[in-house]
């Protein structure tokens, strides 16, 4: 992909993941961003749709990234954001007390959903009612998508735990949790598995910098590896 297709996707994809809402070529050239007319944004946005980077909801004006779309992002133009000094704090304080409170901290933080796998199958799951506020679930459809989810966590948990060994991110046909989905997901000390489980539309700067963070204090043998993406 050109440096100006690049640019172009990146910044649909973080526009669509603070607003929640489908991204168009008036608001893409507004500002000075791209320097170009607006019909070259358009026609740049028809060559991304044309590749599968994004794509009409509906009978919308604007587009959203598309599953193959979210992985270029994330295979190139991601820029993992670290918790600020004061959530560092509150995230060992959180671990200190008990694992189950991280979870509840993480919920908070990046109101999604966390899920604490403390064997193959069995694990502790938070943030349902975080989860379902996401705009997506205005959707009747996905409602019932992530229902399922919920109901089928125990075997999607059991399908990853021991092929995990670094934060990733799972999403399309690399989630066993569902397609319709995201989950960023890390191995813990003790044999435990964190994931965070969200819409595709998740600001995976800032949930993998949660997670990058967390193996940080949680004591385990060896260098903490990088994240990385699937």
């Amino acid at each position: 992909m050109e440096k100006r297709g690049q640019k172009l996707l990146k910044e649909i994809v973080d526009i669509y993941i603070k607003t929640a809402k489908p991204v168009g070529s008036k608001i893409l050239s507004e500002g000075n961003k791209f320097e170009v007319s607006p019909a070259t944004i358009r026609n740049d946005m028809f060559t991304l749709e044309q590749d599968g980077y994004i794509m009409q909801p509906y009978t919308s004006a604007g587009r959203i990234p598309t599953a193959l779309g979210y992985q270029y992002y994330l295979d190139n133009l991601l820029t993992i954001k670290a918790p600020s000094d004061s959530e560092r704090k509150e995230l060992v304080s959180a671990y200190k007390s008990d694992i189950r409170d991280l979870a509840k901290l993480l919920v908070e933080k990046t109101n999604l959903a966390a899920i604490v796998g403390l064997a193959p199958n069995s694990f502790y799951f938070t943030g349902l009612f975080n989860l379902f506020s996401q705009p997506e679930f205005e959707d009747y459809k996905m409602v019932l998508s992530m229902s399922q989810v919920v109901d089928s966590l125990e075997k999607a948990m059991a399908d990853i735990y021991h092929k995990i060994d670094r934060a990733e991110i799972l999403l399309g046909e690399a989630n066993p949790f569902s397609n319709d989905c995201s989950v960023a997901v890390t191995p813990l000390s003790e044999n435990r598995l964190l994931a965070i489980l969200g819409p595709m539309r998740m600001d995976y700067n800032r949930v993998l910098g949660l997670l990058e963070e967390t193996v940080k204090i949680i004591p385990r043998s060896g260098t903490p590896p990088k994240a990385v993406v699937k």
